[in-house]
Order: C-alpha cells, then structure tokens, then sequence
C-alpha cells in the first residue's frame, strides 16, 4: 500500500487490519483496533455487508480510495473476512437496523 497508493488515500477494512495498515503503510484508516466510535465499526460493517452499490455510496461518502479484504480460503487461514463476517452483520445491524442478520442466513446457515 505505502508503494501503490497516494499517501493521503484512506483505506478501510474491518477494524482488525486497521492498526497494520497505519504502521505499516501509513495510510489513513476508516476504523482500527483503537476505536472506541462503535458507529465507525458498524458503519464499515455494514458497507461490507451491503450489495455493491449501496457499499459503494458508504465508502465514498468517507472518502475511501481502497478496500482491504482479507481472504484466507485457498490457504485455509481461519481468521479472514469471511470467517467474520458474521460481526460485520451483527455490528452493522446494531447501529442500522435495515442490517437484519436473518437475511443473511439460509437453513440456520450464512450464506
């Protein structure tokens, strides 16, 4: 990122990945693991668990040039995105309660 992007491009990601992404490539973040703002947490939630458009008003609304998503499935990381997408929805739909985490499960199941 530090090399690829301009250094006032902001970047968000689910909160986890914030602190590296500022240490490491000294980019501003949307959210990090020093938030204590639980309307940044859920807002960035629910921008990734939103359908591309709706995802794409929240994000420019904040001025966000790049999206880190971190996907382990090839590998079989068990800590990527996927795996919390779950909190993304809980969170998201804590603040904005047209998040319903019902609609994402099918047979008791995310999908």
């Amino acid at each position: 990122l530090s090399h690829n992007t301009d250094v006032d491009d902001k970047v968000a990601s689910w909160w986890d990945y914030g602190y590296q992404t500022t240490a490491m490539a000294n980019r501003t973040v949307i959210v990090d693991n020093n938030t204590w703002n639980n309307t940044h947490i859920a807002t960035v939630g629910t921008a990734m668990s939103s359908p591309e458009k709706a995802a794409w008003e929240i994000l420019d609304s904040l001025d966000v040039k790049y999206v880190l998503v971190v996907f382990g499935g090839l590998v079989g990381y068990p800590s990527d995105d996927i795996n919390k997408f779950l909190w993304m929805v809980r969170i998201g739909g804590g603040e904005f309660p047209h998040i319903k985490e019902p609609d994402y499960l099918r047979d008791g199941q995310y999908r």
